[in-house]
């Protein structure tokens, strides 16, 4: 399964990302040893019974591990509250699960998993910024409007940002840190990401703020708790800011199906916020991963230039539109001057959140699902081949060109 098994899934990516929520087994022979997971409380929990619950949590484990003394193995865990979503995660042992599976206010648990990416180079012309902007095939100029994205948010949930990459001219920043205290992006996943959302020479909104929610390690891989928690942030923050008509989310990551990361897009796009997802690399139905299957999220899958679905790439019901994601040229995490070559449906996804930033400062802020549904009625139809079962719709600026 190449979907996103090292995180950063969708630059022509890799791996599992969560698992589906299933039973989980117990062993009573190993209550000692302690493993991840997520837990998610039943929707509407109040929050005195939430307060309740973390502390009988607590008790439990302490109990299982034979822990009274407050340590940070018996009491570590780190809450979520996506509005709908609430939950957590920690280390637990199986007879701690086990009780916690019984308890009212869960609704299920997942164990934590790690993601990863493989990235493909390739040197070619740029091409998508001209294909976005034109109804017809072979298009080489790309019109848009000034206003490029003017007065925007685009929250890049990912390996971070070079922020001092001289394309982002002072318009990206570091907004939260899931994985340690250094914020750079090692890995260049997040920087080749923000490039095509904003930079500006291979950005589509060329003047959007760009916002580093760093969830994913120098080294590939990102946890499902790390994404939780990124994710948890970044709604904070866009409803503290006042942001909801104006920020869009991408998250160019993904893995097998969870219903955990379902729900979590989903509470997170039913209070206004439109997420932006990759459909996955593995030349399979997207309604095989999260959160490319994700209902109320706009997922992506990739085209090239000839207007053909990249050979590796996602399709079925659950794409709904398609933009280039075949040899892009955008910002590399090197040095603040340098640029690289990516394919992958990791750099489609990001083209149409550059292009959810667009339209609003062209047309006016618009909530989660009217930005989603003016998207989707820009797209030029029929121009596409092999799409296997996804709509035939292709990403555009509405430039009348």
């Amino acid at each position: 399964m190449q979907y996103f098994t090292r995180f950063l899934g969708l630059t022509l990516a890799a791996a599992p990302f969560f698992a589906q929520a299933a039973p989980l087994s117990t062993r009573s022979t190993e209550h000692s040893i302690t493993e991840k997971y997520i837990v998610q409380l039943i929707p509407g929990v109040e929050i005195a019974s939430v307060t309740a619950h973390h502390e009988q949590v607590r008790s439990i484990k302490a109990r299982n591990l034979g822990r009274r003394d407050g340590s940070d193995e018996a009491a570590g865990i780190n809450e979520f509250d996506l509005g709908d979503f609430k939950g957590y995660s920690g280390l637990f042992d199986s007879a701690t699960i086990a009780e916690l599976k019984t308890l009212p206010q869960v609704l299920l648990v997942e164990k934590d998993f790690e993601m990863h990416t493989t990235l493909s180079q390739q040197q070619n012309a740029p091409w998508d910024l001209a294909s976005l902007s034109s109804r017809t095939r072979g298009a080489t100029d790309y019109f848009y409007d000034s206003t490029a994205g003017l007065g925007t948010y685009s929250y890049v949930i990912d390996s971070g940002i070079r922020t001092t990459h001289v394309e982002f001219e002072g318009r990206a920043s570091w907004g939260y840190n899931a994985v340690d205290t250094i914020n750079t992006d090692s890995l260049g996943h997040g920087t080749y990401v923000a490039g095509i959302i904003g930079s500006r020479t291979y950005g589509v909104a060329k003047k959007t703020n760009l916002i580093a929610v760093k969830v994913v390690k120098g080294d590939g891989v990102v946890n499902f708790s790390y994404f939780l928690d990124g994710l948890n942030w970044a709604l904070r923050d866009i409803v503290a800011q006042n942001r909801r008509p104006t920020a869009v989310i991408n998250i160019s990551l993904g893995g097998p199906a969870s219903s955990a990361l379902d729900n979590a897009v989903a509470s997170v796009s039913n209070q206004g916020v439109l997420i932006v997802v990759a459909a996955g690399n593995d030349n399979a139905p997207a309604d095989y991963y999260s959160p490319a299957r994700a209902p109320t999220a706009l997922c992506v899958g990739s085209v090239d230039a000839n207007d053909a679905r990249s050979p590796w790439s996602n399709y079925g019901s659950a794409v709904d539109i398609w933009a280039p994601g075949s040899s892009i040229i955008t910002t590399s995490h090197t040095s603040d001057t340098a640029i690289v070559t990516q394919s992958g449906t990791s750099m489609a996804a990001p083209l149409v959140a550059g292009l959810v930033s667009y339209l609003r400062a062209l047309e006016g802020p618009s909530i989660g699902q009217a930005a989603r549904a003016r998207v989707l009625a820009l797209a030029t139809t029929g121009r596409l081949t092999d799409t296997l079962g996804g709509p035939n719709l292709l990403a555009y600026n509405g430039s009348g060109r």
